[in-house]
């Protein structure tokens, strides 16, 4: 019998594409009694006292997460934040779940190596923990929010600067363009794309978090006794059989028993499901299956192409209307005929319906232009230069990666 533990954190989006950091901290302490402080004065505070790192570039470094967390505090709030720099993925994730366990405050973990900073606001073990040492229960999955996509009007600057945050600002709407409030993630998925050892400068080789301020677990701790898999992973999945299974995966990690996703998803059916494949990781394949309601989007669930595992899930919270992406022929018209400009001054090509080529499946890996895998691209080829559509829509000649703290 498993337990779990969910805390009231409202979702917000970040206002531009690298102010992750602020708004991680704008949902922790707003949750915590101070308010809706603004983005763009917790992002100065990030950055300027982000210091310990000084050869790195960071947007938003550790020390000055902390820092902001800790000054912008409520006077009422008797705790304080830690930076926890950990030698293992385990004890970084154990000290996630106490902190939420014992606090009730959702801590702020460095995803994607030093790429991306997400709000891990629930989780689901075998116990809960009983002291910030304990090490004797099982992870089964945590509920996050994940700040990107940016709000609209970063990339429309027509629709006006960000309007003041609020509880009914948009945010996690379930447009491909509003973010996704409810992410469950397994910790298998957890432990395989998101928690990365930060790969140089003053944290190289650590997992990061700012968590509560008690020491973390011994090394080591129980794991989850390892599931036969759906496949043996020789060949992919067919979509039919993804379908199935994400089914299958909601039910086997009790979101269907939750009352907003019992809800949520009553009535839905799979759709067909997306291959995606994964840029940055050798013979990585994973399908996303939209469940809809009529004609509304109302989730999409990740299943690993290969072996049939259920990585994780998102609920929209509002059911979109229609589809929850362009499809591929609509990515392909809003590039063929248009001359698209390669960057760095490398000119414009002109993307020629006889000369464009079409992958036969999405692709992703995290990147500047999408830090959530439910941001695949369709991609495109026009000799040797490559085009990403994203599928809301938005054109790239190129994915910018190396990114700190965005």
């Amino acid at each position: 019998m498993s337990v779990s533990t969910n805390l009231a954190v409202s979702y917000h989006q970040q206002d531009t594409d690298y102010y992750c950091g602020a708004a991680c901290a704008q949902m922790v302490l707003d949750s915590i009694g101070a308010g809706l402080l603004d983005q763009d004065d917790l992002y100065a505070d990030n950055h300027s006292h982000s210091t310990i790192d000084s050869g790195v570039n960071w947007a938003t470094a550790p020390d000055g997460l902390q820092w902001t967390l800790n000054d912008r505090r409520p006077a009422g709030f008797g705790n304080y934040f830690a930076l926890f720099a950990l030698d293992t993925e385990d004890a970084l994730s154990r000290k996630l779940c106490w902190t939420i366990h014992h606090y009730g405050v959702a801590p702020v973990a460095l995803v994607y190596g030093w790429a991306h900073w997400i709000t891990v606001r629930g989780y689901t073990c075998s116990a809960h923990p009983a002291t910030s040492g304990d090490n004797s229960y099982s992870i089964d999955s945590f509920d996050v929010n994940n700040p990107w996509p940016p709000t609209p009007s970063f990339y429309t600057p027509s629709l006006a600067p960000p309007p003041l945050h609020s509880g009914s600002d948009g945010c996690g709407g379930g447009g491909v363009d509003r973010g996704i409030a409810d992410e469950h993630i397994t910790y298998a998925t957890w432990q395989a794309d998101y928690m990365d050892a930060v790969p140089g400068g003053h944290w190289s080789g650590k997992f990061v978090a700012v968590c509560d301020p008690e020491p973390p677990s011994e090394r080591g701790g129980a794991r989850q006794a390892p599931r036969a898999r759906e496949s043996d992973g020789r060949e992919l999945l067919s979509a039919k059989r993804a379908a199935s299974l994400a089914m299958k995966g909601l039910e086997r990690h009790g979101l269907m028993e939750r009352k907003e996703w019992a809800r949520g998803l009553k009535d839905a059916r799979a759709e067909e499901p997306l291959l995606v494949q994964r840029l940055d990781r050798l013979d990585s394949y994973y399908y996303l299956v939209p469940l809809a309601r009529r004609k509304d989007t109302a989730a999409l669930v990740s299943v690993d192409a290969r072996f049939g595992d259920y990585r994780q899930s998102a609920l929209l919270p509002r059911a979109r209307h229609g589809r929850a992406f362009i499809s591929a022929d609509e990515a392909y018209k809003l590039i063929v005929g248009r001359r698209i400009d390669l960057g760095e001054d490398r000119g414009r090509v002109l993307a020629r319906k006889e000369v464009v080529c079409r992958c036969a499946h999405l692709v992703w890996r995290p990147c500047r232009e999408s830090l959530s895998p439910y941001y695949p691209f369709y991609l495109f080829a026009i000799g040797a230069h490559r085009l990403y559509v994203r599928v809301d829509g938005a054109v790239f000649s190129s994915l910018t990666l190396g990114m700190k703290g965005i």
